[in-house]
């Protein structure tokens, strides 16, 4: 156990000096932090983030009930592991009270250092595997978040190209869109017009969408369904529209993957401020993105 440090809080100074001289006798080095009551050990918690806590519960000012109620509510504190220690209340409801209000473990006093040391060790332990389950836990959702941009992108870029070749094929139709046309020209718009037929049908008939669908309910599981819940008439377009918005994409992009204007988008999205109540002046964008 290296470069560890635990915040020690109770009113007795008697009480932090022979557990400050109990871990000095460790042959692990501790960084010791001290605190007279509840509301010291919070501010000196959100100052330092020690590794453990020892709190007492019964102290002036805040008891270390209501602290480590304050340590668990605060961000940069909640993952810290705190020991409850009383000399009075030590029922089993006591412990339950303590345990409820996010104590990870608790202690009777008079301290038994050979337990105190096994139950420190316990939680530092039990922290170490929590804070690897969050890494791997968050390398799955970095990794999930590459996939589900590296669809986009695809989708993006393959309907850009097959909505290019659409415009080319427009390009050379329209010098054929004369009157007085040659057996073998007649031939030639036909066939282009039923080319721009099939891409246009492949555009919407486009399975991109479940692929994309599926790493996008990776990452935003509840998406969907919160949708669905705010408002009966959102349709399929403006759920692949909400998602995209939410992945900020910009207007341009939207409009290719849904194979419309980009005009036509603006108009979707203000339908769809209006359909989710969502007030004139906030952005929809930001909204999704919170949902």
């Amino acid at each position: 156990m290296e470069n560890k440090s635990i915040l020690i809080a109770d009113d007795s100074p008697d009480i932090v000096r022979l557990i400050v001289g109990e871990l000095n006798r460790s042959k692990d080095p501790w960084k010791i932090y001290r605190a007279g009551n509840g509301k010291e050990a919070f501010e000196v918690a959100k100052l330092e983030t020690p590794d453990l806590i020892l709190m007492d519960w019964d102290m002036p000012e805040m008891n270390g009930l209501e602290s480590t109620r304050k340590i668990r509510k605060h961000e940069n504190t909640s993952d810290i592991p705190v020991i409850m220690a009383t000399g009075e209340m030590t029922s089993s409801e006591n412990l339950q009270i303590a345990l409820e209000a996010g104590a990870w473990d608790y202690i009777r006093k008079p301290i038994d250092f050979v337990e105190l040391k096994a139950r420190i060790n316990s939680a530092l332990r039990l922290r170490e595997q929590q804070s690897e389950i969050k890494r791997l836990l968050s390398n799955e959702i970095d990794l999930k978040n590459r996939k589900l941009s590296t669809t986009s992108m695809l989708i993006v870029e393959k309907n850009g190209i097959i909505q290019k070749f659409h415009e080319d094929l427009e390009d050379l139709a329209k010098p054929l869109r004369v009157r007085n046309r040659s057996e073998n020209e007649v031939q030639l718009f036909n066939q282009i017009l039923s080319i721009q037929k099939r891409i246009h049908h492949h555009l919407e008939a486009d399975d991109s969408w479940s692929t994309f669908k599926m790493h996008f309910e990776e990452v935003h599981p509840d998406f969907f369904r919160a949708l669905s819940e705010m408002g009966k008439d959102i349709s399929h377009k403006d759920m692949k529209l909400c998602a995209y918005l939410k992945l900020g994409m910009d207007t341009k992009e939207i409009a290719r993957l849904l194979n419309v204007t980009a005009a036509s988008i603006r108009t979707a999205m203000y339908r769809l401020k209006k359909r989710l109540n969502v007030n004139e002046e906030d952005s929809l964008r930001d909204f999704l993105v919170l949902l």
